[in-house]
């Protein structure tokens, strides 16, 4: 999974960055750095502490999460927001995560002049509008561009296009982003090699002071109520504080938190709901050589789910054998799963469920 970082200048967004990934990217629109902070976070998982006890395996695998820190920008323009190397990075990830001030930090001043969450969040999300609307607005000068050169049955096809394209403009300009759509046939192949910025997941962390955290609860409310499209969602954190704890060791880190009340982590909030608006689930293997946690999609069969590991397993697949995590440990072992019987023999049709233990059986 691949998330970009977009904000709006002193929004905290690298320091948010940096707690998420235990990074120490430089803050401030990255000191005049143009490029884009990358960083990878390990997903938290504890039932991977627990079979890594149970196996004592070479080596244990957490499933990843990248995260991609937009390169800094002097204004808040869209023009800056998504432009460039922005634009560049912004069609590999799967996700945006936008950090949105809800501090107040006399020496930072806002770019719009206050602190106003509500009004910065609706601002990114016309930003991010009107960067679609203006590359539909360009594939239809493109499609104009090419008619003259076009066979009858062609053009005919274009014309279609064109109107289906600015039919989509219209609905972006009435404030309906891509991914709160149903798309028909005709508008599916009006934009299949046309990347929409709308139509990513939208995650939002607001990002409060230390003093707000006890309000977490009521402004995570909040955002439930103004982010009520299709795959998107908030959660509350506070970048400075999680940037700090993050660069402490675990035990450190967790008797910090303890004493300061400060709960779970930035990274595990953050993980949850990511995993919760793109829909995502986990499945495990184990063994003595490696216990691992695979990130795949919800409702993938077993096949797909084998696709993830390898390719081959996917296209040999035979069946799978499957245990689910709570029968596994307490059973205790694979032997005595299968002789209890929750040890289970699944094929192709099978959909995985979180927290499945998958041995994947296949012939190529």
């Amino acid at each position: 999974m691949r998330i970009g970082i977009i904000g709006l200048p002193g929004s905290g967004k690298t320091t948010v960055f940096n707690a998420l990934t235990r990074g120490s990217a430089q803050s401030g629109s990255f000191g005049g750095n143009r490029s884009a902070n990358i960083g990878v976070a390990h997903v938290p998982d504890g039932r991977l502490d627990k079979l890594t006890g149970m196996f004592n395996p070479k080596r244990t695998v957490p499933a990843e999460v990248t995260y991609v820190d937009l390169p800094g920008v002097h204004s808040a323009d869209s023009a800056d927001l998504f432009s460039g190397e922005s634009m560049g990075q912004l069609q590999r990830v799967d996700a945006l995560l936008h950090v949105v001030r809800a501090f107040d930090n006399p020496s930072v001043a806002h770019t719009l002049g206050s602190i106003d969450y509500r009004r910065d969040i609706e601002k990114v999300n016309f930003d991010v509008l009107f960067a679609d609307i203006s590359l539909l607005e360009r594939r239809i000068d493109r499609i104009k561009d090419g008619v003259k050169g076009m066979k009858a049955q062609e053009r005919v096809q274009a014309a279609k296009n064109i109107e289906v394209l600015q039919a989509l403009q219209a609905e972006m300009e009435e404030g309906t982003a891509a991914r709160d759509k149903s798309y028909t046939e005709e508008e599916i192949l009006a934009i299949s090699d046309t990347f929409l910025l709308s139509k990513l997941p939208l995650l939002v962390a607001l990002n409060v002071g230390e003093d707000d955290l006890e309000r977490s609860d009521e402004l995570d409310a909040e955002l439930g109520e103004l982010l009520t499209g299709n795959k998107a969602g908030g959660a509350v954190l506070c970048g400075r504080l999680e940037e700090e704890l993050a660069q402490m060791s675990p035990e450190e880190e967790a008797e910090m938190r303890s004493g300061l009340g400060a709960g779970e982590s930035g990274l595990e909030r953050m993980i949850r709901l990511s995993y919760s608006v793109l829909g995502l689930i986990s499945f495990l293997t184990v063994g003595e050589d490696e216990v691992r946690a695979w990130t795949i999609e919800e409702k993938m069969t077993a096949p797909q789910a084998a696709g993830t590991v390898h390719s081959d397993i996917e296209r040999g697949f035979i069946r799978a054998e499957t245990v689910g995590y709570d029968d596994f440990v307490a059973a205790g072992s694979i032997a005595k799963a299968r002789t209890d019987g929750t040890l289970r023999q699944e094929g192709r049709e099978y959909v995985v469920q979180d927290g499945d233990i998958l041995n994947f059986l296949f012939s190529v």
